[in-house]
């Protein structure tokens, strides 16, 4: 028998990927009731393993009771537990384990070897998903849907499109930070989508569920303090700055 074996299990409540040894067992598990589907664990992690969407499409068949579940899969095969995705997820959705116990993020190889700097984060109430989110970013989050200058159009994009029946960005949103006018007033507005920037917390899972591309992330800085390796946070950083999520093909 070879080593290390793996296995996934996937149901309506958790993704669950497991690494075992001969005497040792590495588990990493993805809380989906607890997911916003911000898509930063596939940002984050260093291999690629964290696969989203097409996200639209995902969301639409998720259970009812779960809020997001975007994250298609997670790659047993590629992940080498490093607990990179663990660290980042501003929702505590992913846990790292050993041998059935949870590993806590100050004992993790890349915390202690300072592979990563320590994320200095502000706890924001998401009133939405009812739980806290750690905020260590700053950033933007704009709409990016311009409305037609036709009336007849932007009332057939309105009612087939965009809100129509979709209404997956309201949905999504941990904070509620998301509000569609009435037809009548966005024409006149010329003002579809609106975000309360005092609510949003630009984590993003707007621009990743949307599937009419309405919406728009970008993150300029991220709070950090103490030692880090700039092999390995360099790039992580970078990709962070620019929201670039990795994607199932369609």
């Amino acid at each position: 028998m070879s080593f290390p074996k793996l296995s996934k299990v996937v149901d309506e409540s958790q993704i669950k990927i497991e690494h075992k040894y001969l005497v040792k067992k590495y588990e990493l598990m993805l809380d989906r009731l607890k997911c916003v589907g911000c898509g930063q664990c596939s940002i984050v992690c260093p291999r690629d393993a964290i696969l989203f969407g097409p996200a639209a499409a995902v969301y639409e068949s998720k259970p009812k009771n779960l809020n997001a579940a975007v994250v298609d899969t997670i790659d047993e095969n590629l992940c080498v537990m490093c607990g990179t995705c663990v660290y980042f997820c501003p929702f505590d959705a992913l846990d790292l384990l050993f041998d059935g116990e949870k590993v806590k993020i100050e004992d993790m190889d890349i915390s202690k070897f300072h592979s990563l700097p320590k994320l200095e984060s502000k706890t924001v109430y998401c009133s939405h998903v009812k739980r806290d989110a750690k905020v260590y970013w700053e950033g933007e989050t704009k709409v990016t849907f311009e409305i037609q200058k036709d009336e007849v159009e932007f009332k057939k994009y309105y009612m087939n499109k965009c809100p129509g029946d979709c209404h997956k960005c309201e949905e999504i949103c941990p904070t509620d930070a998301i509000k569609f006018n009435e037809l009548a007033d966005a024409w006149e507005s010329k003002i579809l989508i609106e975000i309360d920037d005092e609510k949003c917390i630009n984590c993003s899972a707007c621009m990743l569920v949307c599937p009419q591309d309405n919406f728009k992330t970008t993150w300029s800085e991220i709070h950090t303090s103490g030692a880090y390796n700039d092999m390995f946070w360099d790039p992580i950083k970078e990709k962070l700055l620019k929201q670039e999520v990795k994607f199932t093909k369609e």
